[in-house]
């Protein structure tokens, strides 16, 4: 049986939300290689196995399968990481399933815009006021926003609701928190090649290529260089950043 590595003492305690695909999956695997400690939750225990058959060294990682748009599962996962791990050092709150509230808003379903603020907003909220009470002087949490955050989305009215919603949260508890030395900021990611495009593009062949012509730089971002903002975020590099969103998206919002 192959011996789990030792972590070091000075390594930190992070918690990644939706880490078994797309920006999570990234961002688990940059943690994991770093040197730290990452608990992870998905909805999936077989999609995370997929996940270890691809990455080994994701056997360290402690995932939980969590249904996040249930408060109870939610307060479970941090009972489990209070008592397993005392504290957390880092939070990043990722999880976010696909939209199904797109469409003219008069004309969607009322269930299905709940769900969607739950799901993009709600959630997060729960998630960061259990990860506020296990964190201390040191602390950083970075919420994943969207450019549609802080500009309007026709028929996705809900989805960009909900950003528009963390991003002021954000900038809430930013200051907040800031007294008990925890840093809050965000990342708002562009166009982003993740599972869920590349199911749209199989559904709708030549979606990529009609996307990228929207984005000045004429591409999609990688998962990595969104996990690029994420890690500067949480790193002693931005000890003086608070309460700000690090736009990554290919200049997309200056359209």
């Amino acid at each position: 049986m192959t011996q789990k590595p030792e972590y070091k003492t000075d390594m930190k305690t992070a918690l990644i939300t939706g880490g078994s695909k797309g920006i999570g999956l990234e961002t688990t695997l940059r943690l994991v290689r770093s040197g730290h400690r990452v608990i992870t939750c998905s909805r999936s225990e077989q999609g995370w196995n997929d996940c270890l058959r691809a990455y080994p060294e994701l056997a360290r990682v402690d995932h939980r399968v969590v249904d996040l748009n249930k408060d109870i599962q939610i307060a479970t996962l941090f009972e489990h990481i209070g008592n397993r791990y005392g504290k957390l050092d880092i939070a990043v709150n990722n999880a976010s399933p696909a939209v199904v509230s797109s469409g003219a808003f008069h004309q969607v379903e009322s269930e299905s815009l709940q769900s969607t603020l739950h799901s993009d907003f709600w959630s997060h909220a729960i998630c960061l006021k259990h990860e506020i009470k296990l964190m201390s002087g040191g602390g950083a949490i970075v919420n994943i926003s969207s450019v549609n955050g802080f500009r309007p989305t026709p028929d996705a009215a809900m989805y960009s609701a909900a950003k528009h919603a963390l991003e002021g949260l954000t900038r809430s508890l930013a200051l907040e928190n800031i007294h008990s030395g925890i840093r809050i900021n965000a990342v708002a990611p562009g166009i982003t090649w993740t599972p869920r495009w590349q199911v749209r593009e199989t559904d709708s062949p030549g979606i990529r290529e009609a996307a990228e012509e929207m984005v000045p730089m004429k591409r999609f971002a990688e998962a990595r260089e969104i996990v690029d903002a994420i890690e500067f975020l949480i790193s002693d590099q931005a000890s003086y950043i608070l309460g700000h969103t690090l736009v990554v998206d290919g200049g997309l919002s200056l359209n």
